[in-house]
């Protein structure tokens, strides 16, 4: 098998621009690890819905006998391949949304998995974040390789240069366009086998490569699938292609001009092919490989956060409010993920939750405590094992927090493992907080409204920036828009340590896609105090 040239190892590496940043809560890149670690129940994004199973059609299965899995890989390589080593330009960077007219993306794959991806698009996840991000949740629901999440893409703005390969094409042209995405040939040919062992080819968009059949209720599209497992990650691309029961139509079809795969499989003389063949476990681990380095094949001026794994204890719409008597309450839950072999049967309600906190001052006290209990909760994670732990404590705001911690473990009987967020446990902020309960849309306003502690100092700067999507011409992805409004004080609250401060803007429109959300800070005291990523406000004015 053909080495990596040094020059090739070293354009890998650049294209690879990783921070090395240990993730703590919160973090900006929360929505996507929620994405990530939640398939199913509460706390899941949706992204699963598409692919309830490996075969799974889009848009809910309405779209008969196509594959969103698949589909979602082929987008992912085609944004990816306008990517050119030598000048460090091009990558997984959203640009195909631009790119859906060329014939080199035909098909209604792009723009179909393009309208999915875009309601999950936001300040904090670009399009091209979604997009690797499902990829690496296609090939595990379909039995692949687990492939390492990195965030921190930035979408582009225009298209990229046309060079994703297509199959009319020949082997040298193919190695070429490969090489300059920065693979060779043993990785093109694995790459190809690896994108070819789901999903296959449609009469509708390929006439050349698919002999036209009669019209099936079913599929209408024609599609005729790559190998005999389409909807299972398995080796049998290459399997039935070195035994030859291959019905694959990029490799034995009638057009001979059109089979790009046989020309590629057989570029070393079927070396890595057989190799495939031979051995499962080793094309699984190639595969991941191979996936990785794509997804991660950006443009030179990106740099990509650290692996962002499943958190083991992370908050869940932890937030604060102001109650009628002037307490502060705490509410929201704590998520608790394990891969452990107790965690296959544990019943959350035998499993210890407990919950501590520092006040306002940094101090502990034997009286912050909170044992929680489970909740319903039939949330599902892909890689291992998750619970949901609701929170509902009322606090003295003379003391307020500043800072909570947890204990858990399985049962009883087992030691308590502490859960700090990596050392200094997980921040909450109750000097600056918005009030969901008193915050709510008109038809034609959004107002939010904000306490503020009152006794640390002037307050200064206090505003909310609030995010939404708008269309942008060329592209069903979106671009986020920032509507940027002055906190204004508008009278005191329930308590007398917190004043209320208000925000009224136009409403966004009410066809935006995408997600919403909003940014509130306040200087206090000299001291700047932000709560971020807050959702959407949902609840409507007078009701």
């Amino acid at each position: 098998m053909p080495p990596h040239s040094s020059k090739t190892t070293l354009l890998l590496l650049a294209a690879l621009r990783l921070s090395q940043a240990h993730y703590i809560w919160p973090n900006k890149h929360d929505i996507l690890e929620d994405s990530l670690t939640v398939s199913g129940g509460l706390g899941q994004s949706g992204m699963m819905a598409e692919i309830a199973t490996c075969g799974a059609a889009p848009f809910g299965g309405r779209l008969v006998g196509r594959q969103s899995a698949a589909e979602w890989l082929r987008v992912a390589y085609h944004d990816m391949a306008t990517h050119d080593v030598h000048t460090g330009l091009g990558g997984l960077d959203g640009s195909i949304g631009f790119e859906t007219d060329r014939p080199q993306n035909i098909g209604s794959a792009m723009n179909t998995s393009m309208v999915f991806f875009a309601t999950f698009q936001g300040k904090t996840s670009s399009v091209s974040d979604v997009m690797a991000l499902s990829v690496v949740l296609a090939m595990k629901q379909c039995n692949g390789p687990s492939i390492p999440f990195r965030a921190g893409r930035i979408d582009a703005t225009a298209a990229g240069p046309d060079t994703v390969p297509e199959p009319q094409q020949d082997l040298a042209t193919h190695t070429t366009m490969f090489a300059n995405q920065g693979f060779n040939v043993e990785e093109m040919i694995g790459l190809v086998a690896c994108g070819h062992t789901v999903g296959g080819i449609h009469e509708v968009d390929f006439p050349d490569s698919v002999p036209a059949t009669p019209f099936d209720p079913n599929n209408p599209e024609g599609v005729v699938h790559f190998d005999q497992t389409f909807d299972d990650f398995d080796n049998h691309i290459a399997t039935e292609w070195i035994d030859g029961t291959t019905n694959n139509l990029l490799a034995v079809g009638h057009n001979a001009t059109t089979n790009s795969d046989a020309r590629i499989f057989a570029a070393d003389n079927n070396v890595t092919m057989k190799a495939f063949a031979k051995d499962a476990t080793s094309f699984q681990k190639t595969c991941g490989n191979l996936f990785e380095r794509m997804l991660n094949t950006v443009p030179k001026s990106v740099q990509l956060t650290d692996v962002i794994d499943p958190l083991p204890v992370k908050p869940y719409q932890l937030a604060l409010n102001l109650a009628d008597d002037g307490s502060l309450e705490l509410s929201g839950y704590i998520r608790i993920f394990s891969t452990a072999p107790e965690a296959m049967n544990v019943d959350p309600e035998n499993m210890v939750v407990n919950l501590s906190w520092k006040d306002h001052n940094g101090n502990r006290n034997s009286t912050y405590t909170s044992t929680l209990t489970a909740g319903w909760s039939n949330s599902t994670s892909l890689w291992g094992f998750v619970h949901f732990f609701p929170v509902y404590t009322k606090l003295d705001p003379n003391f307020g927090l500043s800072t909570i911690f947890v204990d858990w473990a399985f049962n009883a009987q087992e030691a308590l493992t502490h859960a700090d967020n990596g050392g200094a446990g997980f921040p909450l902020n109750d000097v600056v907080f918005y009030q969901d309960s008193a915050s709510c849309n008109t038809l034609t306003n959004t107002t939010i409204v904000v306490n503020i502690r009152n006794n640390l100092g002037p307050v200064s700067d206090a505003f909310v920036d609030y995010y939404y999507n708008v269309n942008q011409q060329g592209t069903i992805a979106l671009k986020t828009v920032t509507v940027h409004t002055p906190l204004t004080r508008t009278g005191s609250s329930a308590s007398a340590l917190y004043d209320v401060y208000t925000a009224v803007f136009p409403r966004p429109p009410r066809n935006q896609q995408g997600r919403t959300s909003f940014d509130v800070t306040a200087n206090v005291g000299g001291k700047v105090y932000t709560q971020v990523a807050n959702l959407a406000i949902q609840n409507g004015c007078g009701l």
